[in-house]
C-alpha cells in the first residue's frame, strides 16, 4: 500500500506546483464619484427698465383681473377703483432694501379699512390684454380681507425725499431765493391766499414801504403778480402779468407748494426748503439740463 500512497503524494504535489498562482488582492480604491448632471440654461427675463440717474418711482398704476380693479398711487395716497365703487385712500408709499414698494392706505372717514399693497420689481404682463411687460408686479390686500394680484407701471422723477435742504448762504448773487429767509411767508401767503390755482412761483422780490411782490404761476401757465405786505401778510393785490413781461432771473429756480400731491420732477434738479423743526414749506426746482418746456 505505500507505494500507491506515495503516488498519490507525489501526485498531489504535482499538481499544485502546476496550478496558476493566485491573483494578488485588488487595493482597495475610492469609489468613482457620481456624474454631475450639466445645469440646464434658464432663459433669462428681460431686466426691468432701470431708473434714469438720481430718479426714482414716483406713481403707480397698477390693475388687475377676475374681478377688475385699480390703484392709482401717489407717495402720500391713492384710488383705489373696483366696478361700481371708487376710494380714496389716505396713507403712504414708502421703499424697501429691495427694491420692492409697499403701500397702506384707509379713507380718511374709515382709518380702519386698511388696503395694503406690495409692488415688486418683476416682468409682469397682464393675462386679459396682450402688450409690453409692465416693470412692477402688485400684490393686494383689500380692506375687507380679499386678494387680488396685478401689474403696474411707474411713473419716474427726482428723489424729494432725499433732496438738499435749501442754503440761502450758497446762492449765486443773482439767484432770487437768497431772499426767501424773509420773503418766504410772503410766497406761501400768495400762493394758498392770492385766488390763483397756484403751481407755483417764478420769482420773489422786496419793494419798498416793507411789502413784497410774488409772481405766482397757475396751472394753465399764466403768471400773476401777487403784492403782500410783509409786516401784516395782508395781500393788496394780485395782478395778471403779461407774456412779453420778463424777470431777469425768472423761474430759475421756480417754487413749488408743499402739500400732500407732491410734485413729479422728471428733470433738473431740487432743493427741499424746511423749518428748523423738519416741516417742509416748499420745493426750489433747477431746469438745468431739461428739455426746453419742461
Amino acid at each position: 500500500m505505500r507505494p500507491i500512497v506515495l503516488l498519490l503524494s507525489l501526485t498531489t504535489l504535482a499538481l499544485a506546483a502546476c496550478s496558476p498562482a493566485p491573483e494578488p488582492a485588488a487595493e482597495a480604491t475610492s469609489a468613482a464619484p457620481a456624474p454631475v448632471a450639466e445645469p440646464v440654461p434658464v432663459p433669462e427675463a428681460p431686466p426691468t427698465p432701470d431708473a434714469p440717474p438720481g430718479q426714482g418711482p414716483r406713481s403707480f398704476s397698477c390693475s388687475g383681473n377676475e374681478p377688475f380693479w385699480s390703484l392709482e398711487l401717489g407717495m402720500q395716497g391713492g384710488v383705489l377703483t373696483e366696478p361700481g365703487n371708487e376710494t380714496l385712500l389716505v396713507g403712504e408709499l414708502a421703499a424697501t432694501e429691495t427694491g420692492a414698494w409697499t403701500f397702506k392706505g384707509a379713507p380718511e372717514d374709515e382709518p380702519g379699512a386698511f388696503t395694503g399693497a406690495v409692488l415688486s420689481p418683476a416682468q409682469c404682463f397682464d393675462t386679459m390684454a396682450d402688450g409690453p411687460a409692465m416693470p412692477f408686479s402688485a400684490a393686494l390686500r383689500f380692506a375687507d380681507g380679499r386678494e387680488g394680484s396685478g401689474c403696474c407701471r411707474a411713473l419716474y422723477g427726482l428723489d424729494l425725499e432725499n433732496a438738499p435742504s435749501f442754503d440761502a448762504a450758497g446762492k449765486a448773487d443773482d439767484d432770487w431765493t437768497r431772499a426767501l429767509p424773509t420773503l418766504g411767508p410772503a410766497v406761501l401767503r400768495c400762493a394758498f391766499d392770492g385766488g390763483v390755482v397756484t403751481e407755483g412761483a417764478s420769482k420773489a422780490w422786496p419793494l419798498n414801504r416793507g411789502k413784497a411782490a410774488v409772481r405766482l404761476v397757475d396751472s394753465g401757465g399764466d403768471r400773476f403778480d401777487c403784492l403782500v405786505d410783509l409786516g401784516s401778510g395782508d395781500i393788496e393785490t394780485v395782478k395778471p402779468v403779461p407774456a412779453t413781461d420778463v424777470l431777469p432771473g425768472e423761474d430759475q429756480p421756480r417754487w413749488l407748494p408743499p402739500g400732500e400731491n407732491r410734485p413729479v420732477l422728471t428733470c433738473g434738479r431740487v432743493e427741499r426748503i424746511e423749518t428748523d423743526g423738519g416741516l417742509v414749506t416748499g420745493w426750489l426746482h433747477y431746469t438745468d439740463g431739461c428739455p426746453t418746456g419742461d
